[in-house]
């Protein structure tokens, strides 16, 4: 599996709901998100505190259109979400106030896809 692509989002975010403050912090706000990640393999996924599912089997709080490019510098703190934003490279659909606290979830997220995605090949 190759940085950026959409199963290793998946893995790595399921890896982060196994956190317990992040998972506590999901499920304490009620939150969730819906991933469609956009380009040669679209794929959407929901984030929320029962696990991430494939599709979106309810509606989002938040949904990111986003390319695997542009998810994999955003998730390694390499791209900041207003960046991405404003260049298009990421489009949120939700509230404002939803939107604000994506920055309390991105670092968990981000430190599990980081093991995964910069973690050595096995040989």
């Amino acid at each position: 599996m190759t940085a950026q692509d959409p199963q290793l989002f998946i893995e790595a975010f399921r890896a982060a709901l196994a956190d317990a403050e992040f998972a506590a912090l999901i499920k304490e706000r009620d939150f969730s998100l819906q991933f469609v990640v956009t380009g040669d393999a679209d794929t959407a996924f929901l984030l929320d505190a029962d696990g991430v599912h494939d599709g979106a089997p309810h509606p989002a709080y938040l949904r990111l259109e986003v390319r695997p490019d542009a998810l994999h510098l955003i998730l390694l703190g390499r791209l900041g979400v207003t960046q991405a934003i404003v260049a298009r490279r990421l489009v949120v659909k939700g509230p404002v106030l939803r939107v604000r606290q994506l920055a309390d979830y991105l670092p968990a997220l981000g430190r599990a896809y980081a093991a995964l995605a910069l973690a050595p090949a096995s040989a």
